[in-house]
């Protein structure tokens, strides 16, 4: 299936795509994001399902202004706004960074053929995200597993300054427009150049895991 990039095709995705299948009964998905490093904060994600299948990124190419603000400030906003805009069944923000090692679980609402897409800043980075994009989550029975990795949307220089990193470990500017590579890559990872200890912040990869469970049918 032709996947939807957000940011580019909003107007004409908002005319094509519906909320779901109207012919598909409803269910709930209960969906659990995970932090598997050992010294990255994970900023408050956004979940969202959808039909048809929409990018949140895709390596090589601009990221949205909604990733962008999310890539560098955590701000979840412009993201749900484009999201909706493209067509979701539902989506949910939250309010709690996940720390290394924990857990954050919320419940959304879907049909058979749902996507799940899903994105969070990776602190301390500049613009590191981890992000799902799509995927088919629907299983008759059990969970659904998922391990994901570190993206760089390529809107700030890896400066590694605590000047332009937000959060608890800098506490720095969030979002600012211009400047970076231009394009979403995979994550280069920290150098341990000017304010960033690699050996306290660096990670290996995958950064996240998702569990999938269909809590009602």
């Amino acid at each position: 299936m032709k996947s939807i990039s957000i940011g580019v095709v909003l107007v004409a995705a908002t005319l094509s795509l519906g909320a779901g299948r109207g012919d598909a009964p409803s269910r709930t998905y209960e969906v659990t994001f995970t932090n598997v490093t050992q010294g990255t904060v994970l900023t408050p994600p956004i979940f969202s399902l959808s039909y048809h299948q929409i990018d949140v990124f895709k390596v090589g190419e601009a990221a949205s202004t909604g990733l962008e603000m999310l890539a560098e400030g955590g701000m979840t906003g412009g993201l749900k706004t484009e999201l909706e805009a493209v067509g979701v069944q539902d989506v949910v923000q939250t309010e709690t960074p996940v720390l290394p090692g924990e857990s954050i679980t919320v419940e959304l609402e879907g049909d058979r053929f749902s996507r799940l897409n899903l994105a969070s800043m990776l602190l301390p980075t500049n613009d590191g995200f981890v992000a799902m994009n799509g995927t088919r989550v629907w299983r008759r029975h059990g969970a659904n597993r998922f391990y994901l990795k570190s993206y760089d949307a390529g809107t700030e220089l890896n400066d590694e300054l605590c000047a332009s990193i937000p959060g608890p470990q800098c506490g720095g500017e969030g979002f600012v427009e211009g400047g970076g590579e231009g394009f979403v890559a995979p994550h280069p990872g920290i150098h341990g150049e000017a304010d960033l200890s690699r050996m306290a912040y660096g990670w290996g990869e995958p950064v996240a895991k998702v569990t999938v469970r269909l809590v009602w049918d």
